[in-house]
């Protein structure tokens, strides 16, 4: 790491602040990797790829992110609860809303995905199926009879 001084000083000032725990803590309470990595002096990009090189820190910032989807639908209760009653202030709080939920289902989608429930027939598969069907119910009654 000796000719990496950037990197060596943000592992540094990450180590002062706890570590990787202080920026997971972070992500969990709502906070966005590009805040964070301005905060630092950093791009976002060469932050996550420093983090994400060591398993066990990305194994933590991704169940941080996780964890941000309940501090983001929490945040869309907030502010749908809280907003003005005019029409401008409405529109408003339904777009933040939606984003929140819509970054939460991204990133807990077991949680706050949309659940799949068409379902889909396709008839010309079904009646491939009933005429094998058909043809193996055939085949085995010559067989019984032989």
């Amino acid at each position: 790491m000796a000719g990496q001084p950037l990197k060596r000083q943000f592992l540094a000032d990450l180590k002062k602040l706890g570590g990787v725990q202080h920026i997971a803590d972070r992500i969990s309470d709502g906070d966005t990797f590009t805040a964070i990595a301005k905060e630092f002096g950093l791009s976002r990009n060469f932050m996550t790829t420093v983090l994400y090189k060591e398993p066990e820190a990305k194994a933590l910032l991704q169940s941080a992110k996780k964890e941000r989807s309940n501090t983001l639908a929490e945040q869309c209760l907030d502010i749908v609860d809280n907003v003005d009653p005019s029409p401008n202030e409405i529109s408003k709080a339904r777009e933040q809303a939606s984003v929140r939920k819509w970054l939460a289902s991204c990133e807990n989608p077991e949680t706050y995905g949309q659940k799949q429930s068409a379902v889909t027939i396709n008839i010309g598969d079904l009646h491939l199926d009933a005429l094998r069907n058909a043809k193996a119910v055939g085949n085995a009654k010559i067989i019984e009879n032989e």
